[in-house]
């Protein structure tokens, strides 16, 4: 089969999507004819970087500005002054009336269809961005005490019942009695000002970012400032002048990068299928691999690593013996030969390589060029108790990753703290990690695979026939759809996949075989690569 190409089109009709460019059009010279500095974000500037217009199909995207807190508030005052005049709507108000966390900027359009007009809404939000401090310390503390002056506030205006006459959960009628009893009477315009005054606290520091309504991500301020210019739709509007923490630049390096990157895996991937044969374990290529295989005949074009998958039993045995055999420049990397991984599954790196990803980066353990290996385990037949067991396992997954999120190394400062809260807020943070510290990655994972494997053991007695991964996402097959294995060539490797790979896909992507849009089109959020070049000659990387 071939890949079935993505059509762009709009589901919300072109009306809305040109209410919308008319509205940045407004904005856009606003701010220009008052000097008020604003840049695109988040949906609007993927879509502008990738379309030159909004995102194709972007029912849910948003479209938003940002702008200093300053100017922000400048904007906003023009806009009050102005909405009439330049038919705009402004919401900035919650439905119980109290203040909003941003300003969204509305225009109503009108769709006409065969029978009826429709009447739909193009807006545009308008967010301030603040200041963090530079000391990483500070700077989870901060973010800490923003987002619970944040989380009362939106519980202090959403007391109000919906007004509807459909019946609540009891969940819901829970959280508003609560609610009441905590909050109820209290002041919530108290709340908003501390929390504006508190986000105001930063001046001219390195880093920036949304922090409401909603923290979006940290960004220097250099990379934000000064903006570029940018066509979307009929508008021209600014982004930042580097704007890959939002969405990567497409471009011939990025592919040639990512090409490399594959040689590499291939390297990995022959010398394990290697192995597997030599000691009589069976396994699978899984994931984005096999989809490469089905859709592209190969590696997706932007795919960057190998993902295999094994039955619990030859995952072990792998582990247990695999390492023996593997070459002198591969390394086994299991919680016993990297003690400091955060993951919950193993890998094999080639030594002499680094891959360097956003979450890996602060993290001290072996990072080299992988392929990620993934067990695969015995679940209930029934859907409720398939369900009901997929939850036990996420919730020791989640144990085991707010442990390892805390599980980082102590932080060395280069300057001692000007400021009480500097101080309390690095020593606050070192108690924390000294506190986690205790709590041994072993036990976690011990956790996590006792109720992973609770049902391998019995499996046969109770007439069990599906298994699945439930990491990095949850995916399952039936074993009759599974084996035996077949061999097939990918990239010029023989390795072994499922008997029946349609079925599996099916279930992970439903259609396939269709191709993502254009910003979907990227690896992993790779900081950087390298690769030695001793071992780059030993294996002819850079040779075609």
């Amino acid at each position: 089969m071939k890949p079935i190409t993505q059509k762009v089109t709009f589901k919300n009709h072109d009306a809305v999507n040109t209410a919308r460019a008319d509205i940045l059009k407004i904005l856009d010279d606003i701010c220009t004819k008052n000097n008020l500095r604003y840049f695109a974000f988040r949906d609007l500037l993927v879509g502008a970087v990738h379309y030159n217009d909004f995102i194709p199909n972007g029912l849910k995207s948003k479209t938003e500005i940002g702008l200093m807190r300053d100017e922000y508030d400048k904007l906003c005052e023009i806009l009050y002054k102005k909405a009439d005049e330049l038919d705009l709507q402004l919401i900035d108000r919650y439905p119980s009336g109290a203040k909003a966390l941003n300003l969204t900027v509305s225009r109503n359009v009108d769709i006409e269809s065969d029978d009826a007009i429709i009447s739909d809404l193009a807006s545009v939000e308008i967010s301030a961005f603040d200041f963090l401090p530079d000391s990483e310390a500070e700077q989870k503390m901060y973010l800490r005490k923003v987002a619970n002056l944040r989380d009362k506030y939106n519980k202090m205006v959403n007391l109000t019942p919906p007004g509807t006459t459909v019946p609540m959960s009891l969940r819901k009628v829970f959280g508003l009695f609560w609610g009441t009893l905590v909050y109820g009477t209290k002041n919530p315009k108290k709340t908003y000002h501390k929390l504006h005054s508190t986000v105001k606290k930063y001046q001219n520091t390195k880093y920036i970012t949304r922090l409401i309504p909603r923290r979006s991500v940290m960004i220097e301020y250099d990379n934000v400032f000064p903006t570029k210019r940018i066509k979307v739709n009929h508008a021209e509007i600014n982004i930042p002048n580097t704007y890959n923490k939002w969405t990567v630049e497409i471009n011939d390096e990025l592919m040639e990068q990512t090409r490399t990157i594959q040689k590499i895996d291939l390297v990995l991937l022959k010398e394990f299928d290697r192995v597997c044969r030599k000691i009589g374990v069976g396994y699978f290529v899984c994931g984005g691999t096999m989809l490469g295989y089905m859709r592209h005949n190969g590696f997706i074009p932007w795919d960057d690593d190998i993902d295999v998958g094994m039955l619990r039993a030859d995952y072990d045995k792998f582990i247990k013996e695999g390492g023996k055999y593997l070459g002198e420049d591969f390394f086994l990397q299991t919680r016993q030969s990297d003690p400091k991984i955060p993951y919950l599954f193993s890998k094999i790196r080639l030594n002499g390589t680094s891959y360097i990803t956003n979450y890996n980066e602060k993290r001290d353990f072996h990072k080299g060029i992988c392929l990620d290996l993934f067990p695969f385990d015995y679940i209930p037949n029934s859907l409720n108790e398939r369900q009901r067991f997929k939850n036990k396992v996420k919730f020791w997954a989640n144990i085991h990753h707010k442990v390892i999120n805390r599980h980082k190394e102590k932080v060395v400062y280069d300057a001692k703290p000007k400021t009480f809260y500097e101080w309390w807020a690095r020593t606050y943070n070192e108690i924390r990690r000294r506190i986690v510290h205790l709590v041994p990655l072993k036990l976690t994972q011990r956790l996590y695979i006792k109720k992973a494997t609770t049902y391998n053991s019995k499996a046969k007695e109770m007439g069990l026939t599906t298994v699945a991964s439930f990491l990095p996402t949850y995916t399952y097959a039936d074993v009759n759809d599974m084996i035996p294995y077949q061999d097939i060539n990918f990239e010029g490797v023989k390795v072994m996949a499922l008997k029946d790979m349609d079925k599996f896909l099916t279930m992970q992507y439903k259609d396939y075989m269709r191709l993502p849009l254009l910003h979907q089109r990227v690896g992993h959020d790779l900081v950087s690569w390298h690769v030695d070049e001793e071992i780059a000659k030993k294996y002819n990387i850079y040779n075609d």
